[in-house]
């Protein structure tokens, strides 16, 4: 899904008219400063020097006041803001006294920052709208009081000493806000006061920690990766409201503007372990949470600074035309709301609105962003959003929208049957461990019926000792561990070393009703396994993972299931539920007679409640073990599934057929294939077919013979060739991963493997249409041989 870039272009055009009018160019260069129709020029930079000019500009405030006159919602929404902007003209500020008796990285200073980031957009909002000086006086109080602190910022008692943190950003925040909105209220000592506070409470303290050369202590990713977005965001921010009262805020403003760049670019740090920010597609590492966070800051910058400078003079950063993708395919709506993927220090609940509701404001437009915040948050509660609305009702998602997405910087991969409310969805995530992103290497959650059924764990408040006790270990996720392990201890729960060897995900498919990907947690889980691989295959209506594990040293396997709400045991199925309307059935079906025990974990957000998750075990303890686990969602509980189920074993293979309706599908595990032959190529004939395939399937009718020409669809993995009944089914030198679908004259392929693939796939009549990996092609076709070959040229996972 990409952006409209006309529109953004549009956009920003239309914007510097209004800022700059018909004057020339903001680029061109002057040496000394001058004001020109409220536009400050000086240096190589011009600048509206009228205020307010970061979000409550001219052109938005008459269109709030349209909106107001013709929109019920909106009307409604602004006679709510006014009725909170009267409750905090009578809010009494907090005291100085209760400020700064906290301690810890964040003090007290959680309360104040919040009351003068409410008062500043907020009251600044009903002052610039309404005129009335209640507000703009109260808003002046709070300025000057919380001024009169000595810091706006926790003492931890680093080495060496911070002076700045993400209280201090939301002080910024507030005070610029507040500041730029009631400029004109201001008598010129308030000014000088109010800047005085900004610049050496917020902005210095923060530019001197993070990117100004004589001072600075961190580096880009030296706290977490959202802090410093956010930190030197506000900054920013409040930067630009004291443009023409301080002189050097033009050197800091263009100091910021050209250091974002790079933190969007960062790559990670292989001698700290540490990983890059963002997926090459968009995705931000530490959670949909902390994406929000620490996206919709900078957006804030960006559209405050576009306001003010500008938005062509803001150098072009190509992952925002990508990155509020990363919410919407992380989203799983459900008739009552839109839920999220809440791997690592997430929630289910998590919204990425407030960013895409910034992209929008800044010019980068999606039909699915629309969507998104329609069913989220429209922003209507937020002055600034309620200023800067900009979306358009809109119900439903884009048809385009893919059902699996792989984003395989970070690890992670979501498949689902449909963007229908309530449908089925299975994401999987295999990745980076450090900070926000747990130890969950191959671990996995699963929503159905409007639920979630299998799911994370979770989290907690970061201060209670069970978020490193319990939560940020393996044994809180859907993993397999040996004797109680799975990734080391240090990477994440006691220490924080990170993760020198993240887990990865490959090769996502998804045609014909096969989807699949492959997680590989071998390198997180090193110092135990030497495979760890997870190969998650979805076929039609059964969610099929088959595990391949090697440790190092005997020991007891665990196969770990966390749940929501019930699992109960009906012979060998387990039988999950949420409610009566929401269940699946997960059946282990190799090895047989697993014992399933009851272990005690937490509550998600909730350490103070116990709660069960099951762990599987194996009757022998061993160091080498195949799991193959069939999870079965279905309407109802109680509902028996509409498919059969049958383990195929055999001499160094094991397999499963699937019987549903009248379609047969067979899938078959050559264990010739999993590192036990190394010399030789892992030949193997399986129920007739000859392949060197680690894992294939075919598809037929009930009563059809077994011959390849009854084969109406047929997977591959990691495989070179594949023939029976001396007819060459699929024919590559390199081994590749593919999906392909017969159906009348019409044949789809997907195609994944080395760079330069050519391959041979069998179809008995010649294919009028044919696509390759989504796209339509012509590839030739052999009247003699029946071989259909294509061509790729592959660079990705």
């Amino acid at each position: 899904m990409s952006v409209d870039k006309t529109k953004k272009v549009f956009f920003l055009s239309i914007l510097s008219v209004a800022l700059f009018g018909n004057s020339q160019a903001a680029s061109d260069s002057h040496k000394t400063s001058s004001i020109i129709n409220n536009t400050i020029v000086g240096h190589d930079f011009k600048w509206i020097s009228s205020h307010p000019r970061l979000f409550y500009t001219p052109e938005r405030s008459q269109d709030l006041k349209r909106r107001i006159a013709t929109d019920p919602r909106t009307k409604e929404a602004w006679e709510g803001l006014l009725q909170r902007a009267d409750q905090l003209a009578g809010q009494k500020l907090i005291s100085r006294e209760y400020a700064e008796s906290g301690t810890g990285q964040h003090g007290n200073y959680g309360r104040p920052s919040g009351q003068i980031s409410a008062m500043g957009t907020t009251l600044g909002l009903a002052y610039h709208m309404t005129g009335e000086e209640k507000y703009a006086e109260k808003l002046r109080e709070a300025l000057l009081h919380f001024g009169k602190l000595n810091r706006w910022a926790g003492d931890a008692k680093r080495d060496p000493p911070w002076h700045s943190e993400l209280n201090t950003a939301r002080f910024c925040f507030g005070y610029a806000v507040g500041y730029d909105s009631i400029y004109d209220y201001l008598a010129e000592n308030d000014r000088a006061t109010i800047v005085q506070a900004m610049v050496e409470r917020g902005i210095l303290p923060t530019l001197n920690d993070w990117i100004l050369p004589g001072k600075r202590i961190h580096a880009l990713d030296s706290m977490g990766h959202n802090w410093w977005s956010v930190c030197v965001a506000m900054a920013g921010v409040a930067s630009l409201s004291v443009l023409g009262d301080e002189p050097r805020a033009e050197q800091w403003v263009e100091r910021i503007k050209e250091s974002f760049p790079e933190w969007f670019a960062y790559q990670g740090n292989i001698l700290q372990n540490k990983s890059r920010n963002f997926d090459a597609e968009g995705a931000f590492y530490e959670s949909v949470s902390y994406a929000n966070y620490a996206l919709s800051e900078y957006l804030l910058f960006h559209l405050a600074y576009s306001n003010v400078f500008g938005g062509d003079s803001l150098p072009e950063i190509s992952l925002l035309e990508k990155a509020g993708d990363f919410f919407i395919h992380t989203s799983y709506p459900t008739s009552k709301s839109l839920l999220s993927i809440n791997f690592g220090d997430g929630s289910t609940k998590a919204s990425g609105s407030r960013t895409l509701r910034l992209l929008l404001a800044n010019g980068f437009d999606s039909a699915s962003y629309h969507w998104y915040i329609t069913r989220t948050d429209w922003g209507l509660d937020d002055p600034v959003g309620l200023i800067n609305y900009r979306f358009q009702q809109r119900d439903t998602p884009p048809l385009d929208l893919s059902e699996s997405v792989m984003y395989p910087d970070i690890g992670w991969a979501m498949m689902r049957s449909s963007w229908k409310d309530d449908a089925t969805m299975l994401a999987v995530k295999s990745g980076f461990t450090w900070n926000h992103a747990h130890p969950d290497a191959g671990s996995f959650i699963l929503f159905h019926r409007g639920k979630p059924l299998i799911i994370d764990s979770g989290n907690c408040s970061y201060s209670r000792r069970e978020y490193t006790s319990y939560y940020r270990h393996s044994k809180a996720h859907n993993v397999i561990l040996l004797d109680g392990h799975g990734q080391s201890p240090e990477d994440c729960g006691h220490g924080d070393r990170g993760v020198k060897h993240p887990g990865q995900v490959h090769h996502l498919m998804d045609l014909a009703g096969i989807k699949y990907v492959l997680a590989d947690a071998t390198g997180p889980t090193s110092w135990k396994f030497s495979r760890n691989y997870r190969h998650f295959l979805w076929i039609d209506d059964v969610i099929l993972i088959l595990d391949d594990v090697r440790t190092h040293d005997v020991g007891q396997l665990e196969w770990l299931l966390h749940f929501e709400q019930e699992a109960h045991e009906d012979g060998a199925d387990i039988v999950l539920s949420n409610g009566s309307q929401a269940g699946a059935i997960v059946r282990p079906l190799f090895p047989k007679n697993m014992a399933v025990v009851r272990r005690k974990g937490l509550g998600d957000h909730d350490p103070d409640t116990e709660i069960e998750y099951l762990a599987l075990l194996p009757e022998e303890k061993s160091r080498e073990m195949k799991f193959i686990t069939a999870i079965l969602p279905v309407q109802n509980p109680t509902d028996e599934p509409d498919v059969k189920l049958e383990l195929l074993e055999g001499e160094e293979m094991l397999g499963v057929r699937i019987t549903r309706n009248k379609e047969l599908t067979e899938v078959f595990l050559n264990l010739r294939a999993d590192g036990r032959r190394m010399h030789r190529n892992s030949n193997k004939i399986i129920h007739g077919w000859d392949t060197d395939a680690y894992l294939f399937g075919v598809t037929r009718t009930v009563d059809s013979s077994d011959d390849p020409d009854s084969i109406s669809r047929c997977f591959m993995v990691c495989g070179s060739y594949l023939r029976k009944n001396g007819k060459v089914m699929i024919d590559s030198l390199s081994k590749v991963y593919s999906v392909f679908a017969i159906k009348g004259k019409r044949m789809d392929v997907t195609l994944r493997g080395q760079p330069i693939v050519n391959c041979e796939m069998r179809a008995e009549a010649k294919p009028i249409i044919s696509t390759l990996n989504g796209k339509t092609t012509t590839p030739a076709w052999d009247e003699t041989r029946k071989m259909v070959k294509f061509h790729v040229t592959f660079t990705g996972r």
